[in-house]
């Protein structure tokens, strides 16, 4: 095989890693949250790190509705089919409050990702 179909076929291989992956960037600039992708884990329906990705997700965006008299506005949380997307404006006094919130489900995707590398990808931007 000749070195450029070998680099044909690793690049090939790379995008049907990234195709088989949730890939997770949280930017804390914006306290923003964006989710891209499946995990393939499991059958649709039965895949556990789709699952605990979902909820993670799903339990930042009810703490963010609940705490909305502590946002400049009501956060955004959409959720399409591979695309997720998560983020809010917190008032300055109540920042902390915030920000522990989101940390706690940071920590759960890091988690994941360590656990499930295949199939997560985390990443804080700007850090």
């Amino acid at each position: 095989m000749s070195r450029e179909q070998e680099a044909t076929q690793e690049s090939l291989h790379r995008q049907n890693e990234v195709l088989h992956m949730i890939k997770i960037a949280f930017d804390p600039e914006k306290y923003e949250i964006k989710i891209k992708g499946h995990a393939n884990h499991g059958k649709k329906g039965e895949d556990i790190v789709c699952a605990a990705v979902s909820a993670l997700f799903y339990t930042l965006g009810k703490a963010l509705v609940d705490s909305s008299d502590m946002l400049l506005e009501p956060p955004i949380c959409k959720d399409e089919s591979g695309n997720a997307i998560i983020s809010c404006k917190p008032k300055p006094e109540y920042e902390g409050y915030i920000a522990r919130s989101y940390w706690t489900i940071l920590e759960g995707f890091d988690f994941l990702a360590k656990s499930y590398e295949k199939n997560v990808k985390f990443k804080i931007l700007g850090a």
